[in-house]
């Protein structure tokens, strides 16, 4: 089943889905001008009268997937929710670990009788999909997916189902992770300084539907068991802590044309949603940004409606998932 994306909303440390479509509207984007911050400022937008009681008992990582998801419900339209049949996906590769971490230091160091509740409530994994049903009253199925790099697939997957078999009309999907230290480089693949790929955080929420009305196009999705031969077609791959060199990364660039966006939105788990999305909005924008390894700049290029983009990422078992984005007169711009 093609799903309809009716809305985006992105959290990210070049700002909001407005935001990157100013920078694709640049003849080049230079890395060094991008911001180098780890951890993102979150505010909620008073426009969607979200109890301000609500917001005080959330932890980062609910407060970062409901600013995304009040991005993406603004850009679909959907503001009025009352009598709408809609689901809840959130999903994260490894869930809200700061707030799990602090849970299990104040059961070590004060007993089960201390235990913060605000730190217990924070560190369950669908902390996030339950606050969402709390701040815009929905009364839809939730469901959370934490599957390491999977994660965007089977959330994809699991909104599908939903859709075809009319269990809702909309679908609130959102996949992201929040910044913390034990992602660091030096942590996770000894690459240290090596690495071209800065720590951060971000959320990306999609609004899908089962519809022929798609303001970005419609997505499917497909896996394979290697990645196909790219050479010389415009790719967006989702990486985080590959452990590539210089070296490699300037020839994945000038060999592929590839999209590497890793300076886009920095490193994170996942990442692999921003991607997606980046991709929806280079094939609505018909700009395509490629990396110039003399440069050290991205180059943007105009996209020809007959080439299509393709998106990859690594899936847990080193298979990889493929959405490519092929034109379709109907709905403007089809994955499948």
């Amino acid at each position: 089943m093609n799903l309809s994306v009716l809305g985006l909303g992105m959290v990210s440390k070049i700002g909001t889905t407005e935001a990157l479509e100013a920078i694709l509207d640049q003849d080049q984007i230079d890395p060094e001008d991008l911001s180098k911050d780890h951890s993102l400022s979150i505010e909620i937008p008073s426009d969607f009268n979200i109890p301000p009681q609500l917001v005080r008992r959330m932890g980062h990582f609910a407060k970062i997937s409901l600013l995304s998801a009040c991005y993406a419900l603004r850009d679909s339209g959907l503001r009025d929710l009352a009598g709408k049949s809609i689901g809840i996906i959130q999903g994260s590769v490894y869930g809200p670990i700061i707030s799990g971490i602090q849970a299990f230091d104040d059961l070590i160091d004060f007993g089960d009788n201390q235990l913060s509740p605000t730190n217990f409530s924070g560190s369950v994994f669908n902390t996030s999909s339950t606050y969402l049903s709390l701040a815009f009253g929905i009364q839809g199925p939730v469901l959370t997916h934490t599957s390491g790099r999977d994660t965007l697939y089977n959330s994809l997957l699991a909104a599908s189902l939903w859709l075809e078999s009319k269990t809702v009309d909309y679908v609130i999907l959102g996949i992201g992770d929040e910044y913390t230290t034990y992602f660091d480089h030096d942590n996770i693949s000894g690459a240290g300084g090596n690495s071209l790929l800065p720590n951060c955080e971000g959320w990306t929420t999609f609004v899908l539907g089962g519809d022929d009305t798609a303001k970005y196009g419609k997505v499917g999705f497909n896996f394979l068991k290697t990645l196909p031969q790219t050479e010389n077609k415009k790719n967006i791959y989702s990486l985080w802590h590959e452990r590539l060199t210089s070296d490699e990364f300037t020839s994945h660039g000038k060999y592929n044309q590839a999209c590497f966006p890793a300076y886009l939105r920095g490193s994170y788990p996942g990442s692999a949603a921003f991607d997606l999305a980046l991709a929806l909005i280079c094939a609505n924008r018909e700009r395509f940004p490629v990396f110039n390894p003399l440069s050290g700049n991205y180059q943007m290029q105009l996209i020809n409606k007959n080439d299509p983009i393709y998106c990859y990422s690594l899936s847990e078992s080193n298979g990889v998932f493929c959405y490519e984005l092929i034109n379709d007169e109907l709905t403007k711009w089809q994955f499948r």
